[in-house]
């Protein structure tokens, strides 16, 4: 049986209070790790809706539910349609893409803090502003064990999504997302960090020969890179400079260099370094599949962060076991729902 969708739209002055039901035909949405999520709605253009509401990009939240879960909720940043169709289709971007039209005005300053208390410190900074849209909690009180050094200045206007990305982006790092809850019919966002950032472990498993329709692959060597350069404050001799290298690779030597101009400290630095070479060091195996939601592990039951199983070697293609899930896409039309993963190997997450 297919799941049953509800989508309903809110001002951003009150979020959490519906201004009415949409008549949608089909929508998608995705979840991104550690990026911001997207959705579109399709309905028609002329309906009994238009007369009860208005959408108005920039200033419309969009909610999606899913058998009752929330499993979106963001704002409408474009919108547009056919007159002759009478057909419209609505854009949103969940809460982090508000967040990535943020910058931080007022200096923030940690020294040996825990680096789940900054990522929550920076969602605290921009909430706290007049007119800001708050509705994203920082209630967590998860630590990831891993102290920090930031200097977030005024006179740098450091984008708010980019700040807790670049946090997060180390060696020792962690994964952020937007927790979606529905209590009271009321809806509720929290950001929260997991550490460490190499994936939750699961017992799911994908077989081309059970679950898993189709599959697509891709497995690259173009950014193999055996020894980075991270380069921080500073110019010429006076640079701050971080270097990783991968001893006894496979490959011959390769290179790059990456720069973190606002990065004062030797230990951030090295750790981006450190993470660079992770992330880069081997070949990149990279796996789409489109599965099914009749079995399982049913679409409930997984998340983008998850460790599974994949069982799909086939000729020349010696598929990675372990893969993560790294973005989950969902469409529905009428009583038709679709699911599509995008995996990577997990080795690629690997803390060295």
């Amino acid at each position: 049986m297919s799941a049953a969708y509800r989508c309903w739209i809110a001002a951003v002055s009150a979020p959490t209070v519906a201004l009415g039901e949409l008549p949608f035909s089909a929508l998608s949405y995705n979840s991104v790790l550690n990026g911001s999520a997207t959705a579109s709605v399709d309905l028609p253009l002329s309906s009994f809706a238009n007369d009860t509401m208005a959408i108005a990009p920039g200033s419309t939240v969009l909610w999606i539910e899913r058998d009752g879960a929330l499993v979106f909720g963001g704002i409408v940043w474009t919108m547009g349609g056919n007159v002759a169709g009478n057909g419209l289709k609505l854009n949103a971007g969940d809460f982090m893409s508000y967040y990535a039209r943020r910058v931080l005005r007022s200096t923030l300053t940690y020294s040996g803090i825990d680096s789940h208390v900054i990522a929550r410190g920076i969602i605290d900074a921009a909430n706290g502003e007049t007119d800001a849209l708050s509705i994203v909690g920082t209630a967590d009180t998860s630590t990831s064990g891993v102290l920090r050094t930031r200097t977030y200045a005024s006179w740098d206007r450091k984008n708010v999504a980019g700040a807790i990305a670049q946090l997060s982006q180390v060696n020792n790092g962690f994964d952020y997302k937007l927790e979606l809850t529905l209590p009271g019919d009321v809806p509720t966002v929290e950001f929260i960090c997991e550490s460490p950032n190499t994936g939750n472990v699961t017992d799911h498993v994908f077989d081309l020969q059970s679950n898993i329709e189709s599959l697509s692959f891709d497995v690259s060597g173009a950014s193999i890179v055996t020894q980075v350069d991270a380069l921080g404050v500073g110019s010429g001799p006076d640079q701050l400079v971080a270097s990783a290298t991968q001893a006894g690779s496979q490959y011959s030597l390769m290179q790059s260099a990456a720069s973190f101009s606002d990065v004062s400290v030797a230990a951030s630095l090295q750790a981006h370094a450190d993470r660079l070479l992770a992330l880069s060091r081997s070949t990149i195996t990279s796996v789409s599949v489109d599965v099914r939601t009749d079995v399982q592990p049913t679409p409930d039951e997984y998340a983008v962060g998850d460790l599974v199983e994949v069982r799909a070697s086939k000729g020349f293609f010696t598929c990675p076991t372990a893969m993560r899930i790294v973005q989950v896409d969902v469409k529905s039309s009428g009583n038709s729902e679709s699911v599509s993963l995008k995996l990577a190997d997990a080795a690629a997450f690997a803390t060295i």
